[in-house]
């Protein structure tokens, strides 16, 4: 298998159809294009989502905390802490542990969460750091969202730029090598100063708020592997316009120097939401600094990525950039 997000068609073979489901608390269950449970708690309910982090050379524990709790987000709910699981191999320095350590700790603090609880291990099985976030958060049963919720007719609404992720940890992992192929020095550091925008918390809880109608934030893959599983869950097609996508000028410089598409690349920081009331909503999310652009439309028929001179049709989930970069250098 490729490294990376395990394909949609292996998922559903080899993971969710051997799963099965008895208890009627659970109102969420695991699903291609959901990426959090949500248990009935009377008046409230618990959302609860699990991300690892790997690949990447710095910065791991800001990421770990950032992708669990936007899964949180994505559901309109708010969250409490997290829990961690950290591996690591016998090389691994205490210098190294407590870099990470804090690094977790600091995303929390900023988060306002809590750090619940986890567990360490130093193993041979992994070669580098393995860290692996849980993260759980709240809200009332009238106020969660899901990524089914889209409905034809619905504008497709993004936040912040494609690609966030991605470009931050290569303007940071490969710094100098991009540095060397032309990219301004200016440009690396505006793509690494990205990694303070990770979190979609406040867009989530807004547009919860605001009583939009499905929510994804977009992770590996990239924004139009994330639209894909999105419109997987809801059972719909979508049409999106290339040239309406936010595109981070550091994004763009560094995807044209390695040939990378940023559309792919993974991409956390920005949010997919819909909502058939889009050009209020953008209105909404600006008057509290969150730059937000609609994109396309929810459709009944095919995935559609419209370009200036073509019309690509989507038949499945791309591959994430990011993976494909680095098994190949």
């Amino acid at each position: 298998m490729k490294a990376g997000k395990i394909d949609i068609g292996n998922l559903k073979e080899l993971i969710l159809d051997q799963i099965s489901t008895s208890n009627q608390d659970v109102l969420v269950r695991p699903k291609i294009g959901e990426d959090s449970a949500v248990i009935d708690f009377g008046e409230f309910v618990a959302v609860m989502s699990t991300d690892p982090i790997t690949g990447v050379k710095e910065g791991m524990g800001n990421l770990a905390v950032n992708v669990a709790c936007n899964d949180i987000a994505a559901n309109g709910a708010k969250a409490i802490g997290i829990q961690q699981a950290l591996l690591l191999p016998p090389s691994t320095s205490e210098e190294e542990i407590i870099a990470i350590i804090k690094d977790i700790n600091q995303a929390a603090q900023k988060l306002d969460i809590d750090i619940l609880g986890g567990h360490t291990e130093v193993t041979d099985i992994v070669d580098k750091p393995l860290v692996v976030c849980t993260a759980i958060g709240k809200t009332t049963k009238d106020k969660y969202t899901t990524s089914s919720g889209a409905k034809v007719g619905d504008d497709i609404v993004v936040t912040k730029w494609t690609g966030l992720e991605g470009t931050a940890i290569l303007a940071n992992d490969y710094y100098e090598s991009l540095l060397n192929l032309g990219v301004s020095e200016e440009l690396l550091q505006s793509g690494q100063a990205l990694r303070q925008e990770l979190s979609v918390m406040a867009e989530g809880l807004l547009s919860a708020e605001f009583g939009v109608s499905a929510m994804h934030d977009v992770t590996e893959g990239g924004l139009y592997g994330s639209v894909f599983e999105m419109s997987m869950a809801a059972e719909c097609g979508f049409i999106i316009e290339e040239n309406l996508v936010p595109l981070h000028k550091a994004t763009k410089a560094i995807a044209e120097k390695l040939e990378i598409n940023p559309y792919h690349l993974i991409g956390s920081g920005m949010m997919i939401i819909t909502t058939a009331c889009g050009q209020e909503l953008v209105k909404e999310l600006k008057l509290e600094g969150i730059k937000a652009t609609i994109i396309g439309k929810i459709t009944k028929g095919d995935r559609i990525i419209k370009r200036k001179k073509q019309e690509i049709k989507l038949t499945s989930a791309p591959q994430d950039e990011l993976w494909r970069f680095l098994a190949e250098n």
